[in-house]
């Protein structure tokens, strides 16, 4: 993603020329879509929206949403879903240390 503005954060270029020892990959989750939250795919991961809108959703019925350019770091986080409610695809990049990544 590439936004327009000298503060914008090139993630595309980031992901790609990031070293061999950080691992990457792309969730996508259609329209509509629930997925069960797994702490351990997403441990020490920096998660970057590239396109649509996510809700996080913690027990208890708490949650928030987060959409393109948004930055989050589940760790820590009570998240028991993450969902799509928007009418296009949301699409996730995780990125971490191979070293911390389990």
């Amino acid at each position: 993603m590439t936004e327009s503005g000298a503060d914008s954060l090139d993630v595309t270029r980031i992901a790609g020329s990031a070293p061999p020892s950080f691992g990457r990959r792309v969730v996508e989750l259609a329209s509509g879509a629930e997925l069960a939250f797994d702490p351990a795919s997403w441990q020490d991961a920096i998660v970057f929206v590239l396109a649509g809108e996510v809700d996080v959703q913690c027990p208890g019925g708490a949650g928030h949403r987060f959409g393109p350019g948004d930055v989050v770091c589940f760790t820590r986080l009570p998240v028991r879903t993450l969902h799509n409610r928007g009418a296009v695809p949301a699409r996730l990049l995780a990125m971490w240390r191979h070293a911390a990544h389990r």
